[in-house]
């Protein structure tokens, strides 16, 4: 999956189901409307509420930052990186250098506009590839980071393994990733509630990301000083936010029979409605020095 797309295989249509989810208008103009192409969510210190959507992104974008611990001019992997916010924002609040991967090539070219705009060239560099199956030599990054990208990997197991290929001895990862709780735990709604964001919003590993799981998968993957963080308080207000504006999109989509078409909308009203079984972690871990 690192060049063109693979033309059969459930891989491949993993793949085509993610790039149908970023493409689909819905999608792009929602991104563009409220997060001017950024996507995901933002952190809200205890009594910010009132926090814009743009200053709760930047300062969750920060969170990541001082949770790498890098010093300035390590290379980091943005594995997922869409239109390169995450990435320039560890350039110039950091002083990082970052290489992002993506496989949409209009949000990558979006990210090398920005770069170049910004003068940032020296910095940053973005390409084509799946995190899966990266053509980087082993040992070439300080840290790597997903940003709620990991959650759409085909084989996060695949993945994992990369990343810990890519990364030097002692090089630390960070996960920004959602969790559900078990299956068994969940009501009729919950689970339907779960099963149309995995489907509808091609979200291949999430039922794999069980509360309390992230330490064996990530043990399993060779990683150690595995860490999780629950920061869930701290985005729920922009998971409000989505669910009141995605609220009569919502209702007419289920009155139309258009929730498929409303992905982004009728997952932000039901997940918010079903909050409690959802997580938001922060999940830290090395490769073995």
């Amino acid at each position: 999956m690192s060049g063109e797309l693979l033309s059969s295989g459930p891989e491949a249509d993993q793949e085509r189901r993610v790039r149908s989810y970023f493409l689909r208008p819905e999608s792009r103009i929602l991104y563009w409307l409220f997060l001017r192409g950024t996507k995901h969510f933002g952190y809200y210190p205890p009594g910010s509420r009132r926090l814009s959507m743009a200053k709760a992104m930047r300062m969750m974008e920060d969170k990541l930052g001082t949770t790498l611990t890098l010093p300035t001019g390590s290379w980091v992997l943005d594995a997922g990186c869409g239109e390169g916010d995450v990435a320039i924002r560890m350039a110039t609040k950091f002083g990082l250098h970052a290489e992002g991967v993506d496989l949409l090539e209009f949000s990558l070219d979006k990210a090398r506009k920005k770069a170049r705009k910004l003068g940032l060239e020296d910095l940053l560099r973005f390409q084509r590839m799946d995190y899966a199956n990266l053509r980087f030599p082993d040992q070439t990054f300080d840290g790597a980071y997903t940003m709620e990208t990991l959650v759409h990997a085909f084989d996060h197991e695949r993945a994992l393994q990369e990343l810990l290929r890519v990364l030097k001895p002692g090089g630390r990862l960070v996960l920004f990733e959602y969790s559900i709780a078990p299956r068994h735990q969940l009501s009729a709604a919950e689970q339907a509630s779960f099963d149309f964001s995995v489907e509808e919003g091609a979200m291949a590993s999430l039922p794999s990301f069980i509360h309390g799981a992230f330490p064996e998968i990530l043990e399993r993957a060779g990683f150690t000083a595995i860490s999780v963080q629950d920061i869930t308080e701290r985005m729920i207000p922009m998971l409000k936010k989505f669910a009141q504006i995605g609220y009569v999109p919502y209702q007419l989509g289920k009155l139309l029979r258009l929730q498929g078409e409303l992905v982004n909308c009728t997952s932000a009203v039901q997940v918010y409605r079903h909050r409690s079984v959802w997580r938001y972690n922060i999940v830290t871990a090395e490769r073995p020095g």
